[in-house]
């Protein structure tokens, strides 16, 4: 008996809570392209502090906070296969901030990780000349970005920040605008509907 009772308090408590809307409609101020494997669409995230120069998304009209979530991956480009494995290795730590509707930043998160192998790589990205028609650019492996979002905010902007690289051919920290820092995908937005 207080067992069912407590199953029908959980359900009661379930049923009150409003349902959360999502969207996924995103624009890329710099496209990469598709995922081979994963069908995902690539954004390049580029160093900049104007909006429409970044992965730009608009909340729909909604209720209370809302939470954009994100997966940010490294930007690699590999040596070619059949390279010693000191010259495949390379380091990235790639910052980005999340603008609101006005260019103010309201956030930052980063992405760090290390390429040594091909477990390393999340996809290939289609349109290239690379194996299997890739491009040489190569997402690494995702970092879920998860930040809560004030009701005042009615779009975001994702832009580069800054880029710190070592490797075999490369070395230091690049902050120059135009420079690409890393690639973002599956950008979604859950939200309260009004």
């Amino acid at each position: 008996m207080l067992q069912s009772l407590g199953i029908t308090v959980c359900l009661a408590t379930v049923a009150l809570l409003p349902m959360l809307d999502v969207t996924s409609k995103f624009a890329c101020g710099a496209a990469l392209g598709e995922g081979l494997k994963s069908r995902r669409t690539f954004c390049d995230i580029v160093i900049s502090a104007t909006p429409k120069d970044g992965v730009t998304m608009v909340v729909p009209a909604h209720t209370g906070e809302t939470t954009l979530m994100f997966d940010l991956h490294n930007r690699y480009t590999p040596p070619p296969a059949g390279a010693a494995t000191a010259q495949t290795y390379a380091k990235h730590t790639a910052v980005v901030a999340v603008l609101d509707q006005a260019g103010t930043e309201i956030s930052k998160a980063a992405v760090s990780r290390e390429l040594r192998t091909e477990l390393d790589v999340f996809d290939r990205v289609a349109g290239g000349v690379g194996p299997g028609g890739a491009i040489a650019v190569v997402p690494g492996r995702p970092e879920a970005i998860t930040l809560q979002l004030a009701e005042s905010v009615t779009a975001i902007a994702v832009v580069g920040v800054s880029l710190e690289i070592m490797s075999v051919t490369e070395q230091g920290t690049f902050t120059v605008a135009g420079r690409p820092v890393a690639i973002g995908s599956n950008f979604r937005i859950e939200y309260t509907s009004r």
